[in-house]
């Protein structure tokens, strides 16, 4: 499968009916062969059944890495989850991959893959959209708001990142900087690789604040507006979460969540978007007047 499309996920048992939601957007999207690699580890076989859908994709191969204490035997004292940083190993892990997609798993992809694993690097070790941050944070980092990208879908070389030794620069990063940290694997990517990421159109990570605040420095309007009618992936960053029942909607998008939730066979998830929908709008609006509004939004990918 020389041209898959390589795709990382990572979940623990609470997570998993949302990665394979995630799952069934890309596999339902991307007409390329494509290879889920899923990070895990403590789960039961009776747990994988969840991915069990995925049989009815023939250009789907899912390939499950359960990670244990070895891969993180010299790193700093873990202050939060090994599970957090799982997407820093991977070059351990798939040493001879030339290119991977890491996605979070409260996301939807609702384009082909293939448009965004098949775009160039251009010289940059990474690539991926810029997010929005709070100043104070980024004061902390010694960044600028418009370098600072969102980790949740990330564009990378496990083998290139290996022949750099990256690995040993984020540790280092992970030991002198753990003070600071606040979003510890997105930080320690950002301060790693200042000035050394492309950063890519917001249609391929739209936020939930993506919708409801004006653009982050570095991203116009127009592309704003651009994502928004032409979404590539949606992600339901934040505390309103499409899933949660008693919160309002406040991604755009939430509700091609549906969609996937029905392919990925977790009828619970269809029930509570259903009951959702009866119960709140379509989504609450911005505290502010911004220059888009619903109306701009793709209702045919619902």
């Amino acid at each position: 499968m020389s041209d898959a499309i390589h795709v990382a996920l990572a979940s623990d048992r609470n997570y998993l009916p949302f990665a394979a939601i995630t799952m069934a957007s890309v596999a339902a999207n991307t007409t390329r062969p494509t290879v889920f690699h899923f990070l895990y580890e403590n789960l039961d076989d009776s747990d994988f059944t969840v991915f069990d859908f995925l049989k009815g994709f023939s250009h789907v191969t899912l390939q499950k890495h359960q990670i244990n204490d070895a891969f993180f035997k010299d790193w700093p004292e873990m202050r939060w989850s090994k599970a957090t940083y799982y997407r820093l190993i991977l070059p351990d892990l798939l040493p001879e991959l030339e290119k991977i997609i890491y996605l979070d798993c409260d996301l939807c992809v609702l384009d082909d893959l293939g448009k965004l694993y098949d775009t160039d690097f251009d010289g940059k070790s990474v690539m991926a959209v810029i997010t929005r941050i709070k100043a104070s944070h980024i004061s902390k980092l010694g960044m600028m708001p418009e370098d600072y990208f969102n980790a949740g879908v990330i564009v990378f070389s496990p083998k290139q990142w290996r022949e750099d030794n990256l690995i040993e620069k984020f540790k280092k990063c992970f030991a002198e900087k753990a003070d600071i940290l606040k979003y510890p694997d997105q930080d320690i990517l950002n301060l790693v690789f200042r000035r050394d990421v492309k950063i890519l159109h917001s249609r391929w990570n739209i936020i939930t604040s993506t919708f409801r605040n004006e653009p982050v420095p570095g991203v116009t309007e127009d592309e704003i507006k651009s994502a928004l009618q032409f979404p590539g992936i949606v992600h339901f960053t934040g505390s309103h979460k499409p899933w949660m029942t008693w919160k309002s909607f406040h991604h755009p998008y939430a509700l091609t969540m549906r969609k996937y939730a029905k392919i990925a066979g977790q009828k619970k998830i269809c029930r509570i978007l259903n009951f959702k929908k009866l119960i709140f709008p379509a989504i609450a609006k911005p505290k502010k007047k911004l220059n888009w509004d619903c109306s701009i939004i793709d209702r045919n990918l619902f």
